[in-house]
């Protein structure tokens, strides 16, 4: 599984030198997620930089799984990340 983040999703949208190897990745993997606050954060950040309609074309074409994020949830992502 891998979980998708705001920077890869950009970087494959806006032909970045590593969006070909991210999405590359993303296709080969066994089950691919994104949180509701990163799909958030990432559509901002399309729309603003005219890439709105290309996330929204690539999430609905790798179907991620998205994935509610509670307070527990956030906590759990903060631990992983300090561990």
């Amino acid at each position: 599984m891998i979980v998708v983040d705001t920077s890869a999703s950009m970087a494959i949208v806006m032909g970045e030198p590593d969006g070909r190897r991210c999405f590359d990745a993303l296709i080969a993997a066994d089950g691919t997620a994104v949180s509701a606050g990163t799909l958030a954060e990432a559509l901002v950040v399309s729309d603003r930089r005219g890439a709105g309609q290309r996330l929204r074309t690539l999430i609905d074409g790798l179907g991620l799984e998205i994935v509610p994020v509670t307070s527990d949830v956030a906590r759990q992502v903060a631990d992983a990340y300090n561990r």
